[in-house]
C-alpha cells in the first residue's frame, strides 16, 4: 500500500513538472492550418501571429478577422471548398478576444498581432474553410492610416470610458450584466428564435445575449472533434446557387445571409459527421452565447441536448429548400 501512495504520489509531481515546463510554441497563422490535424483542435500552449483584416469593430470584447484579406462566408465557402492549392483554403477567419481597446477598428481596417506579442490559439476547424479561436496578449499593432477626425473620435471615446462625476461607469455595468449570465440572472427576458432570425438577437441583445435559445436544421460543415463543429441552416447552399442562377430576388425576396453555427458540446460521443444534417426541435432549443458579425454571423452555440441526426442523402431536401417560404407563411 505504501509503495502505491509512494508512485502516485511521485507520478503527480512528474505530472506537474511536465506541465510547468511545457514548451511555448509560436506559429504563423498562415501555418495553422496545415498543423490543425496534429495538433487538435484544442490546441495547448499554441501561439500564432500575422496580419488580419477586421469584419468590425470590437464590441463586448469580441470581433472576427479574415486573414489575409477581407474574404467572406458569404458565397465562397458554402458553394464549393474553394482552395487555391488542396491544403491551402480561400477563406481563413479567426474570432479574435480582446480584453484591450482597439480605437479605429472597423471593417476593412488591417492590423498585426506581432511576433513579440502572439495570440494563444484556443481553437482550430478545418472544413471548406480554416477558422480559428484566439485570445489577444497585448492590443495589435494598427496597419491602418489615421486622421486627424479619427484622432478626435478615439479621444471622445476614452472620455466615454471615464467614470461619470455620479453613477457607475459603463464597464462596471457591461461587467454585472455578463456576471449575471454567468449566474443564471439577467434582465433580458428568454428568447427562442429559428437561426434563419438570428440577426435580430444580435440587433436587439449585442454580441454576447442572455437567455437566447436556437432551433432549426442545420448542413453540417465538420465532423464533430471534442465536441466542436461547424454547420449551416440546411438548404441554404442550394438556394443560394438557385438565386444566384436565376439573377433575382423572385422565389427568396428577403435576401438570405450566409451565416454560421459554432456548435460547442460536451455531450459525449455525439455521432455527427460532415455533410450530415441535424435538426434541433424548439422544446429542446440550443444556447446562443455569442455573435460575432463576419460578412454572415457566426453565431457560438451550446449543444445541450443530442438532435436528431439525418445521414447524407435525406429525404428532405425540398422541405429544406423551401423552407423559408413555409416560415414566411406560417401563423
Amino acid at each position: 500500500m505504501a509503495g502505491l501512495v509512494i508512485a502516485l504520489i511521485s507520478f503527480w509531481i512528474l505530472s506537474g513538472a511536465h506541465a510547468q515546463g511545457a514548451k511555448k510554441v509560436v506559429l504563423p497563422f498562415s501555418a495553422l492550418h496545415r498543423k490543425a490535424s496534429q495538433l487538435g483542435n484544442r490546441p495547448r500552449n499554441l501561439w500564432t501571429h500575422g496580419e488580419f483584416t477586421a469584419w468590425s469593430p470590437a464590441r463586448e470584447g469580441v470581433f472576427a478577422a479574415s486573414f489575409p484579406r477581407l474574404l467572406s462566408y458569404t458565397v465562397l465557402q458554402k458553394l464549393a471548398p474553394f482552395s487555391v492549392l488542396p491544403t491551402e483554403p480561400i477563406v481563413q477567419i479567426t474570432i479574435c478576444e480582446t480584453p484591450f481597446p482597439i480605437p479605429g477598428l472597423r471593417e476593412g481596417r488591417r492590423f498585426e498581432i506581432t511576433q513579440e506579442a502572439p495570440a494563444e490559439v484556443l481553437e482550430m476547424l478545418q472544413g471548406n474553410c480554416f477558422y480559428a479561436r484566439l485570445r489577444l496578449s497585448a492590443a495589435p499593432k494598427a496597419l491602418w492610416k489615421s486622421d486627424k477626425e479619427e484622432a478626435e473620435e478615439a479621444t471622445a471615446e476614452k472620455s466615454e470610458d471615464e467614470p461619470p462625476a455620479t453613477g457607475r461607469p459603463e464597464r462596471g455595468i457591461r461587467g454585472d450584466r455578463h456576471r449575471g449570465q454567468e449566474e443564471g440572472v439577467s434582465a433580458e427576458p428568454p428568447m427562442t428564435l429559428h437561426f434563419a432570425d438570428i440577426a435580430r438577437a444580435w440587433k436587439q441583445r449585442g454580441s454576447r445575449p442572455s437567455q437566447t435559445w436556437v432551433y432549426g436544421r442545420f448542413f453540417v460543415d465538420t465532423d464533430v472533434q471534442n465536441g466542436l463543429f461547424t454547420a449551416h441552416e440546411a438548404g441554404l447552399a442550394t438556394r443560394r446557387v438557385v438565386e444566384g442562377l436565376l439573377a433575382s430576388a423572385a422565389i427568396f425576396p428577403f435576401g438570405e445571409r450566409f451565416d454560421t453555427a459554432i456548435f460547442s458540446s460536451h455531450l459525449p460521443g455525439l455521432p455527427i459527421k460532415r455533410k450530415t444534417v441535424i435538426e434541433i426541435d424548439k422544446e429542446h432549443p440550443a444556447l446562443a452565447r455569442e455573435i460575432v458579425p463576419a460578412g454572415g454571423l457566426l453565431v457560438r452555440l451550446d449543444l445541450k441536448d443530442e438532435p436528431e441526426i439525418e445521414g447524407p442523402g435525406g429525404n428532405h431536401g425540398a422541405r429544406d429548400f423551401f423552407s423559408p417560404v413555409v416560415r414566411l407563411f406560417s401563423p
